[in-house]
Parts: C-alpha cells; structure tokens; sequence
C-alpha cells in the first residue's frame, strides 16, 4: 500500500474524478488542514506532494496528473533514458547511444505535428514520461516541411500521406456500408434531424469529402472551416445532428448545407476534415518532430494503456490527465500552436502509432524504416503475411464488414495483430459490390424495426441473411429476425411471414429470447448426432450475429458472442474431414486418382466444414466464395477455384454457362427417365444475381454448383489438375490437426468498432 499526500488547495471529488479508472484502484481522501491522501495498492514510495503557485490549470487536474504519472512509473524507469533527445532540433537526426544493432523493436512513433512549436523542453518532458512508462526513444528527427508534403493540392485528392491512409482514402472514394449506415441512422433519425435540415437523413445524398470539392462546387478553404467550427462547437462524436460524429472505423461523418444556397437539400460528408488535415501537411514553412519509440524497461506499460493513459483520446477535453494531448490543453505540457495557442480539438498537436501495425506504418514513412527492418515486419511475415501488403490495403472484409486495419489492431503487439490479420481478408476501401444493394434494404430494415419493436415482447430485431453480410443482390430478400419475450398467455408465434416493401420481398422471423439462449449454448462433444445436425444448429445461431437495428436492452451482443464462440465437436469435424481425405485416395474414379467430378465436390465439402467450424458458419453454396475469401482462407479459396475451373471470367462467360445450365431441363422440367433432379431455380436465381453485382466467378461457381447438384453438370471422370486431389488432402490433414488440438482456440468475431483517429 503506498500513500501519496497533497498539500494544497484542491477539490478531492474532482481529483478522485481525474484517477477513476487508474490502475491499482486509487482511493481519494480528504485529511483535514487543506491535505488530500491518495492510497493505492501497488509498489512504490509514499510521496509528499504541494500544489505549486500560479498553475496554468485547476488544481485539481495538476494533481490527478501528477498522482497518474507516478501511479503508472515502472521500477526500472531510472534505466530507461533517452539521454541527449532534445540536440535533434540542432541536428535534425538523433539515435539511442545504446541503441542495439539488428531488427528495430519499433512500439510506435510519437508525432508531433507540422506546425506546432516544439521545443527542448517538450522533447526532455517526452523522455521523461517515456522512461516513467519502461520505454526510450530509439531515434529522433526533424522533418523540413518538403519532407512532410505528400504532393496534388487543391480540390483533387493528393497522393495521400501513409500516416492518414485510411481516413483519406474513405474521403477519396468512401462509402457507407450497411453496418455503417445502420451506424448513420442510430445517431442521425431524430426529430430534431428534419427540423434543422428539413429532410430524413436517409433521403439526403452521402458523398465523399473530394467528390464535394470536385468541379469547383465547394472550395477546401470553404469546406475546412466550416469541418473546423462545427467541431469546435460540438467535439468529435458527440451524437450532435449538426457535428461530426464516428460511424465507423477511421469514418467520420457531417451534414454540410450551403448557407449561400438554403434551398438545396443537405449532404451528408464523409471525412469532411480530410482535406484540411492534409493541406495543413503540404502548408510550406511548417516542420515536424518525429520520436521511433522503442521497449526499454522490464515490463513497459501495455501499448493499449500507453495510447490511453500517456497520449490520451483524440479530442484533448475527453484525454486523462497525465497524457500528452490532456496535459498540452491544460498547459501542463510544454507543447503549442506557431504562436503559442494552445493544442485545439481539431489539431491536438500530437499523434502516437495505435499498435504495431501503425507503427510500422508510421516507422516507414518518417523513418523510412523498411517493414522488414523491425520485428512486428518480421512477425508478420513469420505469421504468411507480407508487410507490404498489409500496409498498402488498410483495411479488411470478413462477412461484409468493413474494418481498418488500424483500428482492429489496436493496442495489439506484432504476434496478436498477425493473428487477427489472418483471420480476414485485406482489402481497399470500395471492394463491397453489394453494398448498394444492401443499404438501400437497411433503409427498409430501418423503418420496418420501429415497426416491428412496437410489438408486444420485442426486445431486438436484427437483419440477417444477405444484407446481414453486406452481400445483397438486386433480387435479394430482407430477412429480418425479431427476438421477443414471451408473455404468459399469449399465442404461439406463426411461422415467417413474407410481404413485399418497395419492391423488395421481406421475410419476418420471431425466435423467443429463451430459445436464442438456448440456441447458443456450448454444443455438448458427448451429445454424439451428426455433424450436419451441429452445421445446422450452428448456422441458425449464427444469425444472431446479424446487424442490429433494435436492441434497446442489449441483448444482441452477448449472443452474438456465445454463437460465435460455439465449436463444432472435435471428433465429429475429425470424422467429416477424414471422409473427404478419403475420397482423395489413388485408385478412385480413374486409374490415377479420383476423377474431377470427385474432386469438385470433396473441394466444395472441404470448404463447407471448415466455415462451419468458423464463427461466420456455412450458409448456403452462394456464399462459400466469398467466405473463404473474407475468412482469410485463401488457400481453400484457390482450390476450390481450380477444381470447378473458375478462373477469371467475364460477363460473357458467366451467361453462356446460365443457358447451358437450364439447357438440359429447365428449372421447372419434370426429371426425364434417368430420375435427374431439376436445376435448382434458387441456385440459378442466385447466380443470376452474383452475376447482375459483377461477382463473376462467384456466380460462375453458383450456377456450376446448381448444375452439378442436378447431374446437369459435365459428368466426366477425367482427371482433375495435377496435384490438386494430393493438396486437398493435406488441407484435410491439417484442418484435422487444427480440430483436435486440446489448445484449439474458440473462434472469435471481429472485434467491435470505436475508436476515435
């Protein structure tokens, strides 16, 4: 137990405000005779403390400063110097002395921004609270501003600095997705919405911020001061109609109306502050400091505590005392504008690399640090990834979410990051083709919710099935699940109820809250059944991971997350999966090995137990592509492609096989004599659609495996490519190693979004 004492005037009830939350559980105590004690738990000296004169802030916050800083100083910071920091203003380059030889163990880059007036004592205080944390500067270096600008200029989209790589690409070619419009609504259809812009917010046009800019219609002087006011009035994310407001990850979003224009409808921007953070890195004049910090100590501050506790959030009125961007607001860190201003909401002046995976970002473009240089490089490669790749495709798809990689990562070292990388698929900011579609149904969704939340006993309805996962088609239904308690007496529920909205059929589903409890229980290995019985089961509790329209008790999440954590039993996989591997043996089909027909279907049967076995669960045949892809299997993603001969069609391609697949019989022919199944019409229906959304080899896939299905298909037993059944084989193996590990991890959504840039 140590104590910390006081003296001074200050307010204990805001001090124990300032320390909530504090590692070790702080305890705030008035003494008597203008004393304060603090009691923790953890190790250290007790410390006597006087309120100094003429602070520049209130008392109270100096002093939660100060108690946080000394409660999160590990015991080794003596050895943790960075001796000689402040010479890189004379030098312009500085290094560690002791800096060793090899891969630099980069934890993150500490920025401070062009423009802002850093000094010696802003460098020495950093190397203070760095050492007080376990950690050191490895290098410094000043950054003239023709190393800062990134090129273009204007209203069209310059190359956009790596630093801000995922907000300026939504601001150059973002679009809402279905999650992140569902995000929109939530915090914009209110009342007090249509009274100051005179619209819903769903009837107004979303556009990107450069698209605004495009042809003059908005200049970016125009644009850049009303994104700064607005944010200045309202702050970052309040949930204010007319304020910026984070609706996804590295997305912002503002309601912009010409005040010279009051007639035209409002717009709704995305990143609007885009282009003036980016005009204010090509601003000639300005420099730039920039600190690669490295581990020094024993056992350094976890790099999630270190973004919260010693850069503090975005917006420095929300940052904690004790952190840089909180402590520069209140002037109790030596960091200001050109003219002394102080650090505002709109430039909080300081930037700090969010995990390894911004670090290595930021390492390679104010370093110019090679990802193979630092460790979290080489911990991405040792994990199959290629550092390059992961830093030129800053986000990431799994099941129709959008994700940055940045904010996935977060707080993540180089090992955590490398597995959360690989359990989804890389992407840029507009590879969605369903997304159109799947908006315009959540805008349905949206009004049916309120609908539908009215009902006696609802507590959430969610959106599933295609629009769940951002995939819809043109034709695609909206499937809506409503989760309801059941009151006594009341009637038993009907079964799905189908009508049709704007032209798009809507299927209503109830499930009682009960039975969602049930649904997601752990499936018991001893229960024995079959493995298509578990798929099943799986597969409906899956849906409760949809997207969340109405849920004002919370429910959702929570079981979202057990349906999510369910496995399969070990031994029923193991058994399904050495089915397949046998039908992969020599000797079957053809002289040589199984045939390709053989072949095609244990690829296909191989990628639909390993979705089951994941969080995402298989759905149907029209998803398997994009599954794999989007679960970062793309090993299985390019079997399967080889074994139904996929490769990258064209538009033409794909309707020349539609018509040969309805040749034979047609969708509603009877079965001639030899008892061959119709083409499946929903299969086709769904290839028809993946083709209409330019998902060409997907539905070149789907209306193959509808033909197939029906014995339409090419019916040879000539030999697949060569080696193909052997890797199908060993994918078998390994998926069976994998299943029967006692240490197999239980499979994981991904993380929630928020977390402010």
């Amino acid at each position: 137990m140590r104590t910390i004492t006081i003296s001074g005037k200050l307010d204990a009830d805001r001090l124990s405000a300032g320390l909530a939350g504090a590692a070790d559980g702080p305890t705030v105590t008035p003494a008597g005779d203008g004393l304060v004690r603090v009691r923790d738990r953890g190790p250290g000296p007790d410390l006597a403390l006087t309120v100094p004169d003429g602070l520049a802030c209130d008392a109270s916050w100096w002093a939660a400063s100060v108690v946080r800083r000394a409660l999160r100083r590990v015991p080794d910071a003596d050895a943790c110097a960075s001796p000689g920091l402040g010479s890189v203003l004379r030098t312009g380059l500085w290094r560690h002395p002791d800096a060793p030889p090899g891969p630099v163990d980069a934890a993150g880059v500490v920025l401070f921004k062009p423009g802002m007036a850093v000094g010696a004592s802003t460098l020495r205080e950093l190397a203070r609270r760095l050492a007080d944390c376990g950690y050191r500067a490895d290098r410094a270096r000043v950054l003239e501003d023709e190393e800062i600008v990134g090129g273009g200029g204007g209203a069209a989209p310059p190359p956009p600095p790596h630093h801000y790589l995922p907000h300026a690409e939504l601001a150059r070619r973002g679009t809402l997705t279905a999650e992140e419009r569902i995000a929109f609504l939530r915090v914009y259809d209110r009342p007090e919405f249509r009274e100051v812009f005179g619209a819903r917010p769903q009837d107004l046009p979303v556009e990107c911020a450069y698209d605004l800019l495009a042809g003059g219609r908005l200049s970016v002087e125009r644009l850049e001061a009303w994104s700064t006011a607005s944010a200045e009035l309202r702050g970052l994310d309040s949930g204010a109609v007319d304020g910026p407001n984070e609706i996804g990850d590295c997305l912002f979003v503002n309601v912009y109306r010409d005040p010279e224009r009051p007639a035209e409808p409002a717009v709704v921007v995305i990143n609007p502050h885009m282009p003036g953070v980016l005009g204010q890195l090509e601003d000639t004049g300005h420099r730039a400091v920039a600190v690669l910090v490295a581990p020094a100590g024993a056992r350094p501050l976890p790099w999630a505590r270190m973004r919260r506790e010693f850069c503090g959030v975005t917006d420095p009125a929300r940052a904690l005392p004790g952190s840089l961007r909180g402590d520069a607001l209140a002037g109790l860190y030596p960091l200001s504008g050109p003219a002394g201003e102080p650090v505002r909401r709109t430039n909080n002046g300081v930037h700090l690399s969010n995990g390894a995976i911004e670090a290595l970002q930021d390492a390679r473009t104010w370093f110019g640090l090679r990802p193979d240089g630092t460790a979290a490089g080489q911990a991405l490669r040792a994990a199959g990834l290629v550092p390059e790749t992961v830093l030129a495709r800053p986000f990431l798809e799994q099941a129709g979410r959008r994700r940055a990689v940045a904010t996935l990562t977060d707080g993540l070292g180089a090992g955590a990051a490398a597995a959360a990388l690989t359990a989804a698929r890389l992407c840029e900011v507009d590879e969605f083709p369903g997304n159109a579609e799947s908006v315009r149904r959540v805008d349905l969704a949206w009004d049916l919710a309120a609908e539908l939340g009215r009902e006696p006993g609802a507590v959430a309805v969610l959106a599933t099935g295609s629009v769940g996962r951002n995939r819809a088609c043109p034709d695609s239904d909206l499937n809506l699940l409503v989760l309801h308690r059941p009151e006594p007496g009341a009637p038993v529920r009907p079964g799905p109820a189908r009508r049709t909205v704007d032209g798009v059929e809507v299927c209503v589903e109830h499930l009682a809250l009960d039975g969602a409890e049930r649904l997601t229980d752990a499936l018991d290995p001893a229960a024995g059944g079959s493995f298509d019985a578990a798929a099943e089961r799986l597969g409906s509790a899956a849906r409760l991971g949809g997207l969340v329209l109405f849920d004002p008790e919370g429910h959702v999440p929570r079981l979202a997350e057990r349906a999510a954590a369910q496995r399969v039993p070990a031994a029923l996989l193991a058994q399904a999966l050495s089915e397949v591997r046998r039908r992969m043996q020599p000797g079957r089909g053809t002289a040589d090995g199984p045939g390709r027909d053989e072949v095609r279907r244990a690829a296909y049967d191989l990628a639909r137990l390993v979705l089951t076995a994941g969080p995402m669960r298989f759905h149907k045949a029209k998803w398997v592509p994009a599954d794999l892809r989007s679960a970062g299997r793309p090993q299985l993603w390019e079997v399967l492609r080889e074994a139904w001969q996929l490769g990258e069609p064209d538009e033409e391609r794909v309707r020349a096989e539609l018509a040969a697949a309805t040749a034979p019989s047609g969708a509603d022919h009877r079965p001639p004599a030899d008892h061959r199944p119709p083409v499946d019409a929903r299969a086709l229906a769904d290839a028809r659609g993946l083709l209409a959304s330019g998902r060409f080899a997907d539905a070149l896939f789907c209306a193959r495996f509808a033909a197939a299905v029906a014995g339409h298909g090419p019916g040879t037993d000539a030999a697949p490519p060569a080696g193909l059944a052997e890797r199908i084989a060993a994918l078998c193996d390994e998926e069976s190693d994998r299943a029967t590990r006692p240490d197999r991890p239980s499979p994981s959504p991904l993380s929630p979004q928020g977390t402010p840039r």
